[in-house]
């Protein structure tokens, strides 16, 4: 008698490959990002049977992404998987603290009660806009309109990029490790320059498999923003796509009308949703907001997902 046996379609994949084929997942990593965590922060990779939980330093923020088999696991192994997690981190590596870039929609309603027994608190809204399919367009000269410059940044330009992005964000400085990972995760990273020289903003760029490109950071100083975005969205754009970014991503937050405006006007389309959920990384702010909501009795619901 002939007996048939089905293959497991994942036996031999790597531990990235599994995580982001999870039923139950918000994972939004890069295969590079997440290799460049297994090499030099191990401990952030809490992996139990088919669960994992991983976190990443990133812009002085800790990252944090997870992936489950299906709902009961999630359900019953989140909290102790995440808290080891953010345990292997600190305030030195992370003083932004914790952030958790959601887009588990199915399974939000748990999520909700998860992160609320964890002191997790909702933070900005966002949309991915999508622009599958980009026509050609030739190379982008260095110039934009009204004699800015875009240019290569260099080692020279740390403190030029740590300036920039404390600014336009209104967050604490970066630290030397924030602004690491800034370099380390663009594949192109690029200073926007008056004509004399003097840095107005920036751009970090990266390529992901099947010919994505991602406008992972664009800033911009607000006294310039309202001449620049357009011209410094249409030079990423064409600098992706003459650098292999026949599909383009970037995520805005539904805060930024102008934003998300411009972007479709561009072509971007909207696809998936999310949003972040945040808590400090020190242990004693922690205890002390579990503490307060244990008190409180009572699960506060998030805002409605738009």
């Amino acid at each position: 008698m002939v007996q048939f046996r089905r293959l497991d379609p994942l036996a031999n994949a790597t531990p990235y490959q599994r995580h982001v084929k999870r039923p139950v997942k918000s994972f939004s990593l890069s295969e590079a990002a997440y290799n460049r965590i297994e090499q030099r922060r191990p401990a952030l990779i809490v992996i139990e049977d088919e669960s994992a939980v991983v976190g990443r330093p990133h812009r002085d923020f800790l990252e944090v992404h997870y992936a489950f088999p299906d709902v009961p696991a999630f359900r019953h192994r989140f909290n102790e998987l995440f808290e080891r997690c953010t345990e292997a981190s600190s305030k030195e590596e992370a003083p932004r603290g914790v952030v958790i870039p959601f887009r588990d929609r199915p399974n939000r309603a748990l999520a909700e009660q998860l992160f609320w027994d964890a002191a997790l608190d909702e933070a900005g809204q966002w949309v991915e806009l999508d622009w599958p399919a980009v026509p050609e367009m030739p190379e982008p000269p260095a110039t934009l309109e009204g004699g800015y410059l875009v240019r290569e940044a260099a080692e020279a330009d740390r403190d030029a990029i740590a300036g920039l992005e404390a600014e336009v964000t209104g967050l604490p400085r970066l630290t030397d490790g924030g602004i690491d990972s800034i370099y380390e995760d663009a594949n192109w990273l690029r200073l926007v320059t008056t004509a004399s020289g003097v840095p107005v903003g920036y751009l970090s760029l990266r390529r992901e498999p099947g010919g994505w490109g991602i406008l992972d950071q664009v800033y911009l100083l607000a006294a310039v923003a309202k001449e620049l975005r357009r011209p410094v969205y249409e030079w990423a754009v064409a600098f992706l796509r003459n650098n292999g970014g026949r599909r383009q991503r970037r995520r805005a937050y539904l805060d930024d009308a102008d934003e998300v405006g411009l972007l479709r006007e561009l072509g971007f389309q909207p696809a998936e949703t999310g949003i972040d959920y945040t808590r400090p990384v020190d242990r004693n702010e922690v205890k002390q907001k579990v503490e307060e909501r244990q008190a409180h009795g009572t699960l506060i619901k998030f805002g409605d997902w738009r």
